[in-house]
């Protein structure tokens, strides 16, 4: 299942300047329309904008929650985000009440039925229409919710299992199911919602064999799915299917062709499935030397080329809809970066994310942090949803 990835604690210092050095070399080659000449990094932590930042998890009248809420996504325009929270001006009763907001016209809703009691994360449809979770009251399973209809499906029955990803218009839903047995390695479906039928990811037909397949991230149009391998826990290798003619092609691809075994995380895929966001600790996918431990990657599949975004110890957390906005994870800060340019853009401190809480063109960010400055009134002493608009 995704987890939430903290940076380690190396200095700040040194690791805005290795970025620098890091982006400005390679940003020109990984996106189309990129200057030649690539542009220094640029830490806008401190400069003057229209950047603005507001509280998602309020109720609709814009009270602040009772209690903390994390675990949110947003739609692909920035105006619908949903999120879990235990608050009980919110709907928790004991366990998580799932809500969508309408960042437009500040309504909150409940999604019906929905509950955890521990983390949980959502994903939503690219105009919020539909949302995917995992919901109960002891072991979770998968559904989707149609917030025009009112239906929820069933996305999958099996417990612990929760929807990863969906598609733009909501049809297909990438399910992850776990187990209470340590022996018995994860799996993972492709849900069609409209005829109910399921693909399930085989990891024993891709390169490296390996038994266990979770995280789930699918393409806008359901075709392409990145997804991670390894043993019965954790994750080495990642890959992308094309679920149209069966072919699979490896993401975190060794320069030497030779497997290192090294852990690799999947973050993120643009909604054309063209780039895939993901950490590795393996030395041996771009040129050139790198310190010990995770690093950030970029890899753009229509190019067959891999990019490090960052120093050790910095983690990839979500990537927007196009690509070419990335959200990064360091000290438990976040930082949206521009590839093409290597502007680095502060989103907040003591702040985490998931997979599917950047827009489409990364306009807005939506993250959960327990800092109590971020906007005018926050005395609730709870973690709180928020959503960031670099302007």
């Amino acid at each position: 299942m995704r987890r939430l990835l903290r940076a380690g604690r190396t200095s700040r210092v040194t690791r805005v300047a290795a970025t620098a050095v890091l982006t400005s070399a390679c940003a020109a080659m990984l996106l189309p329309g990129t200057a030649a000449q690539a542009r220094p990094v640029v830490d806008t932590a401190g400069a003057a904008s229209a950047a603005r930042t507001e509280r998602v998890s309020t109720t609709s009248d814009g009270a602040q929650a009772d209690g903390p809420s994390d675990g949110a996504s947003i739609s692909a325009d920035g105006r619908y985000v949903a999120f879990w929270s235990a608050a009980p001006n919110l709907g928790a009763d004991g366990y998580r009440a799932l809500l969508v907001k309408d960042l437009t016209s500040g309504q909150v809703t409940r999604v019906p039925g929905a509950r955890t009691y521990g983390g949980s994360y959502t994903a939503i449809s690219d105009d919020g229409r539909h949302v995917g979770y995992g919901s109960g009251s002891r072991y979770a399973s998968a559904y989707v919710f149609d917030r025009v209809t009112g239906r929820i499906t069933q996305a999958n029955g099996s417990e612990l299992s929760s929807v990863d990803s969906l598609s733009a218009d909501g049809r297909f839903a990438a399910v992850t199911v776990g187990s209470r047995n340590p022996s018995r390695p994860a799996r993972l479906f492709v849900r069609d919602l409209t005829d109910g039928t399921d693909e399930q990811i085989d990891p024993l037909q891709t390169p490296t064999g390996r038994p266990s397949v979770s995280t789930g991230l699918l393409s806008g149009d359901g075709r392409l799915l990145a997804f991670a391998t390894g043993p019965r826990s954790g994750a080495y290798d990642i890959f992308v299917k094309d679920r149209a003619d069966g072919t699979v092609r490896q993401v975190d691809v060794p320069l030497d062709g030779v497997q290192d075994d090294r852990r690799s995380r999947l973050a993120g895929m643009s909604r054309d499935g063209r780039y895939v966001l993901f950490d590795s600790a393996s030395g041996n996918l771009v040129p050139g030397t790198a310190e010990p431990g995770l690093h950030a990657y970029l890899r753009d599949l229509r190019t067959g080329t891999t990019v490090r975004l960052a120093p050790a110890g910095v983690s990839a957390v979500a990537v927007s809809g196009d690509g070419q906005k990335v959200l990064l994870s360091e000290e438990d800060r976040l930082t949206l970066l521009d590839v093409r340019t290597g502007v680095r853009t502060a989103v907040g401190p003591a702040a985490r994310a998931i997979p599917g809480s950047v827009t489409r063109g990364g306009e807005a960010v939506a993250f959960t942090s327990e800092a109590a400055d971020l906007v005018p009134g926050d005395t609730n002493a709870a973690a709180d949803v928020f959503v960031h608009r670099p302007g």
